[in-house]
């Protein structure tokens, strides 16, 4: 049976395994404690009144003045039946005598030294010789833990995610690597800020200062987003008073600030209250929540701007490839076991800037022709996962990825299942204990 003796136990959201915020915690016990065991279960939630999901953690009573915990195995431990049925010391003890990922009737088991989970979220500075590393290791100057994606990559992460990585080596980079993303415009009033037509008609707002504008995911039907298919213009003007004597802009301005818009405090912190900045929107859009549509909007105009609800992302030279690999199932794979996934509203999954840039992306440095599937890609409808995957045009194009990456049939089969199941078990934990 597990031996628990001098262990603690503390119950936590599954997003801590994940978030940079997490690091602290994660570093003091990869270095001064055992992490026996990090359990998590994909059918169930474990607490009702929970509004994260959440993970159990077994770990020793810390050695503050010593780091000699480098040397002990974790055990993270994803149960694929209810708790209720693994109450049994057989189970346990399957799971502390194993040395490789396996699999069981009841769980998925993934052992791995503690002093390779440091080193897989530790960081060095980039001028810092590899002779300097293999010399000092975690004491280079300069050098710092940054987390590392616990729930993803040792809980939910599947076979063929370890198979991606390993024949992707010197093929897949840091987004962060190849491209910029930012968060969309925050308004601060978007009562203000945004107007439909009628609005619009009503004010009699000058063209130059009206841009169309997403506000939300649901507003893209497809990929390609498509200016006229917008019912909503943002209010974007970067003039003085002074210099609008005489339009309806500068009436509208003086509305807003009789409505106290003026006096909000991401309007009050600007020069000109009503001047949400100069910026240009970004190639391809991020939504930074997604249920079971997962989708990397494309603006190929330029012309469209985004709320903070989506990010833009500006790809270094352009390169078209990045978006593309973003509405890949590949990407549809990472995003699942690299977010958060929070319980209730129907399971929503989270993305954060960072999370996004450290997210893995295809550049296009190589010889392939994208435009065969450019145009179909981009022109289709943003269909639920369960739908997307069985269309022509997505294999299409999964299959360029999967050529470059040298995956077999059966490899490529095992990504299409692994998406599916991790989406369903998502969504089906979300409502696993709703009454």
């Amino acid at each position: 049976m597990l031996n628990t003796k001098g262990s603690f136990c503390f119950i936590t959201s599954n997003s801590w395994l994940d978030v940079g915020y997490g690091r602290n915690l994660q570093e003091f016990l990869l270095k001064h404690c055992h992490v026996k065991m990090v359990l998590d279960n994909q059918v169930e939630r474990s607490f009702a009144s929970a509004d994260v999901n959440t993970i159990i953690v077994l770990f020793s009573a810390p050695d503050e003045r010593h780091e000699r915990a480098l040397d002990k195995t974790a055990r993270f431990v994803m149960f694929k039946v209810p708790f209720e049925h693994i109450l049994s010391p057989i189970i346990f003890d399957e799971i502390e005598s194993a040395r490789d990922r396996s699999r069981t009737q009841e769980c998925r088991i993934y052992p791995i030294a503690q002093k390779q989970l440091l080193l897989d979220g530790w960081e060095w500075p980039d001028d810092v010789a590899e002779e300097a590393i293999k010399k000092f290791g975690f004491n280079v100057k300069g050098s710092k833990y940054s987390s590392n994606k616990w729930g993803g990559k040792y809980l939910r992460a599947p076979d063929i995610y370890w198979t991606i990585l390993e024949k992707g080596k010197g093929k897949l980079v840091r987004l962060r690597d190849i491209a910029k993303v930012r968060f969309g415009i925050k308004t601060g009033a978007n009562e203000f800020f945004y107007l439909d037509a009628e609005k619009i008609k009503e004010w009699g707002i000058e063209k130059e200062f009206l841009k169309p504008v997403i506000k939300s995911p649901r507003e893209c039907k497809r990929i390609l987003i498509d200016p006229k298919d917008l019912k909503n213009k943002i209010f974007m003007c970067h003039e003085d008073k002074k210099d609008l004597k005489d339009t309806a802009a500068l009436d509208y301005i003086k509305w807003g600030e009789s409505q106290g818009f003026n006096k909000r405090p991401s309007c009050a912190g600007r020069a000109r209250w009503w001047d949400v900045g100069l910026r240009e929107p970004g190639l391809w859009a991020w939504p930074y929540i997604m249920r079971e549509r997962i989708f990397a909007p494309y603006n190929p105009t330029r012309q469209v701007f985004f709320d903070c609800n989506l990010f833009d992302i500006y790809p270094m030279n352009n390169d078209s490839a990045i978006g593309l690999f973003l509405n890949s199932s590949i990407q549809n794979l990472q995003l699942e076991l690299t977010t958060r996934s929070y319980g209730g509203g129907g399971g929503p999954i989270k993305t954060q800037v960072y999370e996004l840039t450290d997210m893995l992306a295809l550049c296009n440095a190589f010889d392939i022709d994208l435009k065969s599937v450019f145009k179909t890609i981009t022109s289709q409808e943003a269909l639920p996962i369960s739908m997307l995957i069985e269309d022509v045009s997505r294999r299409s194009l999964d299959n360029i990825i999967f050529d470059i990456l040298g995956l077999t049939q059966g490899e490529r089969d095992a990504v299409y299942e692994a998406v599916i199941n991790l989406v369903e078990a998502r969504l089906k934990k979300a409502d696993s204990l709703k009454d």
